[in-house]
């Protein structure tokens, strides 16, 4: 398996057509409607909590890693790249059939502007085929530990497989080739195992990241807020330590292991308990409650008008 970062006009030739991706889009949306395990996780409160050890592990990646170091968009706009991320990515599950369609397009050719080179005169290119595969693959095995850690459900074989299928049909929405997509599990964590344990790095954006004052330092009130600074100060210092030591608990072992980060026998003590008090008081929760409100929104008109979320 090649580890190669460099960007070829063959690679990027690899990511599919406009054309020939909407074809497959349209087979692949309807695996990702309102009756698919997709659209009941996506989109929950509860899957923010395992969102994070999935950006780390996405940044990790060398060419991610290059990238985000030169757009700076998490340190210096944080709010943005948030509010973005919801816009683009999100309506890609929880939309019409064909905007979903268009959403994918759309998220994919604005990936195709993000290119250029690093302080250090390396090249990278969001599209390179490896780097926009990972990224999507570390969302598997995010929703897997989502059920880990913070359900009180356990996946059947049936729904295991069913939620790899659905997770295929996104990659294609976002037009991932096939030969970049793994088309067994068995040969998704092959690829994914290697990749964690001989692709990614320790670099300057994990260095922010995994910073138990990031969100401290770098972030500042919401916006709109008029809450007095003290006060948010207050609350970034015990979101931001809440925060790493939930995404220390959630990362892969291997990788927790391979980059020394801590994980002592109190921290996971201090993990446990957040995972156990998740467990217990999250699905008391009235369901409109659960979900981000933009995603309520368009799970509560799917209720209402299921036949517009038919292909």
């Amino acid at each position: 398996m090649s580890t190669s970062h460099s960007i070829t006009a063959d690679s990027v030739v690899e990511i599919k057509s406009v054309k020939a991706s909407n074809l497959d889009a349209e087979n692949a949306i309807k695996k990702l409607g309102p009756d698919s395990l997709m659209w009941r996780d996506f989109g929950t409160y509860l899957y923010q909590f395992i969102l994070p050890q999935a950006f780390i592990l996405q940044s990790a990646h060398p060419m991610v890693d290059r990238a985000v170091s030169v757009d700076k968009k998490y340190k210096l706009n944080p709010w943005g790249r948030a509010k973005d991320s919801l816009k683009l990515l999100w309506p890609v599950v929880y939309s019409k059939p064909q905007d979903a369609i268009d959403m994918g397009v759309r998220l994919r050719e604005l990936h195709r502007s993000i290119k250029g080179t690093d302080t250090s005169g390396k090249k990278y290119h969001a599209l390179d085929p490896e780097a926009y595969a990972f990224v999507h693959m570390t969302g598997y095995d995010a929703l897997l530990r989502l059920y880990r850690f913070f359900s009180n459900h356990r996946l059947t074989p049936k729904e295991r497989a069913m939620l790899f299928e659905e997770w295929k049909a996104l990659g294609t929405m976002l037009g991932i080739i096939d030969r970049s997509l793994p088309q067994t599990e068995a040969e998704y964590w092959e690829r994914y195992h290697h990749i964690l344990d001989n692709v990614l790095i320790k670099g300057p954006v994990l260095d922010d990241l995994l910073d138990p004052l990031f969100i401290y330092k770098h972030y500042p009130r919401p916006p709109n807020s008029r809450m007095p600074m003290p006060l948010w100060k207050a609350i970034a210092l015990v979101w931001g330590y809440t925060q790493h030591k939930v995404i220390v608990g959630t990362l892969p072992e291997q990788f927790r292991e391979r980059i020394g980060l801590r994980y002592n026998k109190l921290d996971q003590m201090m993990f446990k308990s957040f995972a156990w008090t998740v467990r217990t008081f999250y699905p008391m929760l009235p369901e409109e409650k659960q979900y981000l409100p933009s995603i309520w929104r368009v799970v509560r008109d799917a209720k209402e008008h299921p036949e517009a979320y038919q292909l």
